[in-house]
């Protein structure tokens, strides 16, 4: 029995939904793979590429960890990285902009985590160069003081792993109504009839 285990799971991993496999295994079940690092601690966290370790953590990781290690894993030295934890901003209109102004009706979810973050059907194109939504799925997206660079904003993050989203700016939405200027970089997309597919297995 491992408490930190079942602490790492309870913490991240029962929720984690993001796309690349999370599996849990004890240290005489990985024949077949390249491991540098000693196992014997629990948890020992690897993160392999091809079989091959790349990186390695023994003992317990917080969500705030587990994710910032597994940013810099899966994203590496990107703008994708430099906005999500560093609350960088994409240039206006970049190339993930271009891909993710105009998909079909689905799902923006977290890069890292994979959980739902916001949804096509409260989009709308505020001629900024950044995607910009109404509001964002419930309870997905925390809000933070921001005074950076001389100005008084609201900060937006993830709730599931903390990274930096973009900023929300009260009243400049259709009628009224908030926008939600958001980062495309550190999303995905997922169309909505892919999603009523997984439900339906």
């Amino acid at each position: 029995y491992c408490p930190y285990c079942e602490k790492f799971k309870a913490a991240v991993a029962n929720d984690y939904k993001g796309t690349i496999p999370m599996t849990f295994r004890h240290a005489d079940q990985l024949n077949g793979l390249t491991i540098k690092s000693a196992t014997w601690a629990t948890p020992t966290i690897l993160f392999l590429e091809d079989g091959v370790e790349v990186y390695s953590r023994q003992g317990y990781m917080d969500a705030e960890r587990f994710y910032k290690a597994l940013g810099a894993f899966k994203l590496g030295d990107s703008e994708a990285y430099k906005v999500a934890f560093n609350a960088k901003t994409d240039s206006p209109y970049c190339k993930e902009y271009a891909i993710f102004k105009n998909t079909p009706d689905g799902i923006f979810i977290d890069k890292l985590s994979g959980e739902p973050l916001f949804d096509t059907r409260d989009r709308f194109n505020s001629g900024t160069g950044w995607l910009s939504f109404t509001h964002p799925v419930k309870d997905s997206v925390t809000q933070h003081e921001d005074n950076s660079w001389g100005m008084q904003r609201i900060e937006l993050k993830s709730k599931s792993t903390g990274i930096h989203l973009g900023h929300l700016f009260p009243g400049e939405g259709p009628k009224g109504q908030d926008r939600y200027c958001i980062n495309a970089t550190v999303l995905e997309f997922v169309a909505r009839d892919e999603i009523n597919r997984s439900d339906d297995v």
